[in-house]
This record gives C-alpha cells, sequence and structure tokens, in this order.
C-alpha cells in the first residue's frame, strides 16, 4: 500500500474488481475506520456518492469490506494494546467478512487459506492476550 511504514494486508483490496479499486484506495487513504463502519451500516457519505455515483449498494459493501478489513490490519497489536480494543477488532473484522458473532479461531480457520496474512494478523492479537492473561496470573498468584 502507498505511503504504508508497516506491514498490512493488500489481500482484501487485490480482490477488488479493478472498477472498485479507486473508491476502495479513496476509502482506505482518506477514511477512518470509524467512517468506513459508519459508511458500512449506513451507505456511503454524499461526497463518495456524488464522486463514485455508478456503484450500487452492492459494490459498496464490497469496497468497505475490503477497506474495513485491510484498515484493521493497520494495528499493530502489542501488549500495551487493550483487551477490549483487540476484541472490538476482531468484531469488526468478523463482521466485515461476513462472520458477524464468529470467534478469533473460527475467522482465524476462515482467513488462513486466501488471507494469510491476516490470519497472522489474528494469531498475534490471541499470542498477545494469552501472554497478557499469563501476566496477570502471575501477578495475581505473587
Amino acid at each position: 500500500m502507498p505511503g504504508s511504514s508497516h506491514e498490512i494486508d493488500p489481500t482484501f483490496m487485490d480482490d477488488l474488481a479493478l472498477s472498485l479499486r479507486d473508491p476502495a484506495l479513496d476509502l482506505i487513504r482518506f477514511s477512518t475506520l470509524k467512517e468506513m463502519i459508519t459508511m458500512r451500516k449506513e451507505g456511503p457519505t454524499k461526497y463518495y456518492s456524488e464522486k463514485y455515483g455508478n456503484l450500487s449498494h452492492d459494490q459498496w459493501q464490497t469496497v468497505l469490506n475490503a477497506v474495513i478489513l485491510t484498515k484493521i490490519s493497520y494495528f499493530q497489536i502489542s501488549e500495551h494494546f487493550p483487551n477490549a480494543y483487540i476484541d472490538k477488532l476482531i468484531e469488526i473484522a468478523a463482521y466485515a467478512f461476513h462472520m458477524q458473532g464468529c470467534n478469533e479461531l473460527d475467522l482465524y480457520q476462515a482467513m488462513m487459506q486466501n488471507h494469510p496474512m491476516f490470519a497472522n494478523w489474528i494469531k498475534k492479537c490471541l499470542v498477545v492476550k494469552q501472554q497478557k492473561a499469563r501476566k496477570n496470573a502471575a501477578k495475581a498468584s505473587a
């Protein structure tokens, strides 16, 4: 991804039809994750509707799902990242991947074949949460 200084998963954007890549690149560059989620629920803003007026509702949903998943992969998960935030990002990813309500392991398995970088991102989330749980348990028993 142009301008990226860290690893992201480009596979969601790469899977888009060529006709959908311009709006996707526009969104990924200039919209926040929150704005993307809002558009996923309520439809594109007036600006995007006018700029890319030829896109159908289904095409917008496809674009927004791809950019949401790509944007989530921007987050670099570490032990300082609160579990609640990790859980919310996983929930959003499941929503954008049409797997609402699934757990992290099911989402991980679903991503393995076509989106291995994102699967590794999920694995990192799980590892970080386990490390934090171990540290908390060690503190509690000390």
